[in-house]
């Protein structure tokens, strides 16, 4: 009889989260830990990178990510590794008509252009190690419109290509790839600014299950999609958003004061 609750530990094994701030880098971080795992805490932060890894008895590596060098040190110094979930992304709130070639490459490279280069990076080790995972924080606004954040949804849709191309590629390495997609969460930057309030109330009222989802819901899915409960799932898209993308459009803030 299989062991169900066994599946979801991940004693013994060593998982990287790139990003760890406050939100659903560190509740992440914390949900891997909890299951066991020794938890490499990757951020630009370096204070951020060692409270949370002091935290959860894991260990902090700071980086800022767009530094490849940087990344394949930390990497490489940490040696074996079984897994990686990059959570990294940022969003800057123009519509298409006003953004420029340098908004791009800005939004870009936070988004796919990192996600490409921490797997690429990552995946000899995971090759190495006889397999392992991968999971990327992808956004529902990559699934529909993105209105006055469209090169945040380009680049979340981008990186969804990447994981369903990584997925196909890899496979037979026994690495399997990953995303989540959260809808709007109750990030404590969200909750702590008060442009955001309106467009809080709203999204909560239509989203079907009555409530937007916390970084824990998020953390959550990342640890079901690293474990061994997903060991058949790769190139799969996690949704979790309550239900509020199928009541697209979502409501959002006042694009001119972010």
């Amino acid at each position: 009889m299989t062991r169900y609750t066994d599946l979801l530990r991940l004693d013994g094994r060593t998982h990287v989260v790139v990003g760890v701030g406050p939100g659903i880098g560190r509740e992440t971080a914390c949900a891997l830990a909890a299951a066991g795992a020794h938890v490499v805490c990757v951020d630009m932060d370096p204070a951020q990178a060692s409270v949370v890894a002091e935290s959860i008895g894991g260990t902090a590596a700071a980086c800022d990510i767009t530094d490849h060098g940087r990344f394949a040190q930390v990497l490489s110094d940490i040696g074996r590794i079984d897994g990686v979930t990059d959570v990294v992304g940022l969003v800057r709130w123009t519509p298409l008509a006003e953004t420029g070639d340098d908004d791009w490459a800005w939004q870009d490279g936070i988004v796919a252009r990192q996600a490409l280069a921490v797997l690429r990076t990552a995946v000899p080790y995971l090759r190495d190690n006889g397999g392992g995972s991968f999971t990327f924080i992808a956004s529902v606004s990559a699934l529909a419109s993105a209105p006055g954040h469209g090169l945040y949804g380009m680049s979340k849709a981008a990186l969804l290509s990447m994981v369903r191309t990584a997925a196909v590629e890899l496979g037979p390495l026994g690495i399997r790839v990953n995303a989540v997609s959260p809808g709007a969460t109750l990030t404590p930057r969200m909750v702590a600014d008060p442009r955001f309030t309106d467009a809080i109330r709203t999204n909560s009222a239509r989203t079907p299950l009555g409530k937007l989802a916390s970084p824990a819901d998020i953390a959550a899915a990342a640890l079901f999609l690293t474990s061994g409960l997903a060991t058949h799932v790769t190139g799969h898209n996690l949704v979790v958003d309550g239900g509020l993308s199928i009541t697209w459009p979502l409501a959002r803030p006042d694009h001119s004061t972010i």
